[in-house]
């Protein structure tokens, strides 16, 4: 059984629907086994996009060596035979993005390949633990199931009292100091709806959960 709309799933998982489509697509997950599934399945995306930086996408762009068995082109044909050197057009110039763009979907292609497929095939962790916090100031109380996997922590959050219209980013400190995005959502969605979010990091190694909105900090769930 298949679904047209998993194609969306990519986008949702990155935070890159607009706030009417992310809450159409929400609606369809709730009744729709085949897009759960592979929300599951991709939930990890954030996490490992969130690891590339840019300069693994730099590639070198120095023109190759000459080739000493390649002849040299004749000469190009002067004003007698009617061609004007002058008004020939200046060779292209080497463009960067294209390749910058080609990079990064490799880079993309290889997370998704490479780390995503094959460790997915292993089961979960011996670590599984629900995390509760409320914060006095925002009046936002949160819950966060966190599952241990081969390739990191699966995450489900559960939200109330958010303040509706707006964009949530979940920030995932690790013990060592370190930060992962664990994923996207907006606040227009049913009450006690579980939100899918990931990290690469182990659930052991995980120091608190931060949901923020616009640089503010909504609430910390800690263990």
């Amino acid at each position: 059984m298949s679904c047209d709309r998993t194609v969306a799933l990519g986008a949702y998982l990155l935070g890159s629907l607009d706030p009417a489509e992310r809450s159409s697509f929400e609606r369809h997950v709730r009744g729709c086994t085949t897009c759960r599934r592979e929300m599951v399945r991709l939930a990890p995306l954030p996490g490992l996009l969130g690891q590339v930086q840019l300069s693994d996408l730099e590639l070198p762009f120095d023109d190759p060596a000459p080739d000493p068995d390649l002849r040299p082109l004749p000469p190009e044909p002067g004003p007698e035979f009617g061609f004007d050197p002058a008004q020939a057009l200046p060779p292209p110039r080497r463009r960067r993005w294209p390749v910058l763009v080609g990079a990064a979907a490799l880079v993309v292609l290889v997370a998704l390949g490479v780390l995503l497929v094959p460790r997915l095939t292993g089961g979960d962790g011996p670590d599984t633990v629900t995390w509760h916090a409320s914060d006095a100031t925002s009046g936002v109380v949160a819950s966060a199931n966190l599952i241990g996997k081969s390739w990191g922590t699966e995450l489900w959050m559960n939200m109330e009292n958010a303040p509706k219209g707006v964009r949530c980013k979940l920030i995932v400190h690790d013990r060592a100091g370190r930060t992962e995005i664990g994923g996207w959502w907006g606040t227009d969605h049913a009450p006690g709806e579980r939100i899918p979010g990931s990290t690469s990091f182990p659930v052991d190694q995980i120091e608190r959960l931060d949901v923020v909105v616009d640089m503010q900090v909504l609430v910390s769930v800690r263990p």
